[in-house]
């Protein structure tokens, strides 16, 4: 096991820019980030997300406000969601789920059938009420969310902790810039303490599932998503590139816990690691 925890937080709504199949979706020139940075009175204050390598995602396309580092601290890199739908619940499913010997599997169900504890927090997903045998908890607001996760990095327990943070949905189906980077710059400093308490076999992966450009009528849009995986015991990083499929992010916290062989995508523990 190289991590003894693993904290994921989904900024759902965060995108980066249009995908590849982007036309499918009415979704050509979307770019949830970098509209909302332009649209931005001053700049975006994301220091820690910077840090982190959020700018070092786009340095053929910087966001305002939001430049490469030259030593970032994270790993960084951006993923496409494979599957042919596009709603909200599309790359949730598809992070976590995974196909079994006898029937479709959930990372959410295996880690605590092996003896692994997980925490689910999130607003009134369906996908998320039914995994039985986590921890939930329902939440309104990305305050709510970090409070729950501020309270996690405080167990000792092994396992994996998931955390929705929903103001960035809301934002965008309500086409509201402004709101959408109110939230952004709010969520850095709450994870500037995340970052602060994590120990040393710590695992944090900031993505998101799907986006919301609030600059468009189509909701979600079909856009590149962010990968950032941060550990204090990795001290230097480097670019995770363009991954496939969101099931990386499930197949990497699987590895992690020595249950790879179940999992969809490819982990990309290996490259942290080493």
């Amino acid at each position: 096991m190289a991590f003894h925890r693993i904290f994921v937080i989904d900024f759902a709504g965060l995108g980066l820019g249009e995908a590849p199949d982007a036309n499918r979706f009415q979704s050509v020139g979307a770019d949830t980030l970098g509209h909302v940075a332009v649209s931005w009175p001053d700049k975006l204050n994301l220091p820690t997300l910077q840090q982190l390598g959020l700018g070092n995602i786009r340095v053929d396309h910087p966001v305002p406000g939001v430049p490469p580092v030259d030593h970032p601290a994270g790993f960084f890199g951006r993923l496409h969601v494979q599957a042919e739908g596009n709603r909200r619940a599309t790359g949730l499913r598809e992070m976590w789920d995974f196909t079994g010997r006898e029937r479709t599997e959930s990372v959410f169900d295996t880690l605590p059938t092996a003896g692994y504890d997980v925490s689910l927090a999130g607003p009134f997903l369906s996908y998320l009420q039914t995994q039985d045998l986590a921890q939930r908890y329902q939440l309104g607001s990305n305050q709510d969310a970090f409070r729950i996760l501020y309270d996690r990095l405080y167990q000792s327990a092994s396992g994996l902790t998931y955390v929705v943070l929903p103001d960035f949905r809301f934002a965008g189906s309500q086409q509201d810039p402004h709101a959408f980077g109110e939230s952004l710059e709010s969520a850095d400093r709450y994870l500037t303490q995340v970052k602060h308490d994590m120990g040393a076999n710590d695992l944090l992966i900031v993505t998101a599932t799907h986006a919301d450009d609030p600059t468009m009528a189509v909701t979600p849009t079909r856009e590149y998503l962010p990968l950032l995986a941060y550990s204090p015991s990795r001290p230097s990083a480097h670019a995770l590139g363009i991954r496939r499929t969101l099931a990386d992010v499930g197949a990497t916290v699987l590895e992690n816990f020595g249950l790879a062989a179940y999992a969809a995508g490819h982990s990309f523990l290996n490259e942290i690691t080493q």
